[in-house]
């Protein structure tokens, strides 16, 4: 989206928030972020930086580009950041407990449920052969 108000739009999905839950961050009415997003208004400085507490690229809003266009970073750095900020907040509080997990050498869990249904298949064709 090539506007200010359609990157807003956006990055409310992103974060999966309501044109009320962001009003309510925001400190303005749903009427504002509706005239956000048309483009009629724009929100001041303080209103901006409320949006950027809540977890939003202030600076994609602005511009157009993510913030990790700004940096120097490699092409498979740049993907990672880009991929990062598109995922929701929860998501993004996943990815970093991940990332941590990997770079301390440690290896992700496979949930029980997962390895309960794993088992299960395996003594199943294990019964099978024997058949």
């Amino acid at each position: 989206m090539n506007t200010f108000g359609g990157r807003l739009f956006e990055e409310r999905h992103r974060l999966q928030l309501s044109q009320t839950e962001l009003a309510l961050a925001m400190g303005v009415t749903e009427r504002s972020i509706g005239n956000y997003e048309r483009g009629r208004r724009s929100p001041d400085a303080e209103h901006l930086l409320r949006l950027f507490e809540k977890g939003m690229d202030v600076y994609y809003v602005l511009t157009g580009k993510r913030a990790s266009e700004r940096m120097d970073l490699s092409p498979m750095q740049r993907a990672v950041l880009d991929d990062f900020d598109r995922c929701s907040h929860v998501k993004q509080v996943e990815a970093v407990r991940y990332m941590a997990l990997l770079a301390e050498g440690g290896t992700p869990s496979v949930p029980a449920k997962q390895v309960r249904k794993k088992r299960t298949r395996e003594a199943e064709a294990n019964r099978s052969k024997s058949s």
